[in-house]
């Protein structure tokens, strides 16, 4: 989905990378893995952050955006959205003590 959204194969995404071709396509398809180094360099240059991969169908143009837009942001400015998020969030209600 990456590779896709960025208009990429993977003969661009690893030589990009530093990887073969063939490592690549291997592990799209399932039949190796990456070592976790290989891993992020591939991250690197689809610009996805490593954790989505981790998670099946969370590669998403919109996702791509939002770590891309996020990772530009200055440390303090990044602080105030992460604290007005979690200030948005509901708020858990505390379990019943009689429960």
């Amino acid at each position: 989905m990456a590779a896709a959204l960025r208009n990429m194969n993977f003969a661009e995404i690893a030589r990009a990378a530093g990887l073969s071709r063939n490592a690549v396509s291997q592990f799209v398809a399932g039949r190796t893995s990456l070592s976790y180094q290989n891993m992020l360099r591939v991250c690197d240059v689809l610009g996805v952050p490593i954790g989505l991969m981790h998670q099946a169908d969370s590669i998403t143009e919109a996702r791509i955006r939002l770590h891309k837009a996020l990772t530009s942001l200055p440390e303090h400015l990044a602080s105030e959205a992460f604290a007005a998020v979690a200030e948005a969030r509901p708020r858990r209600r505390e379990s019943d003590p009689d429960d």
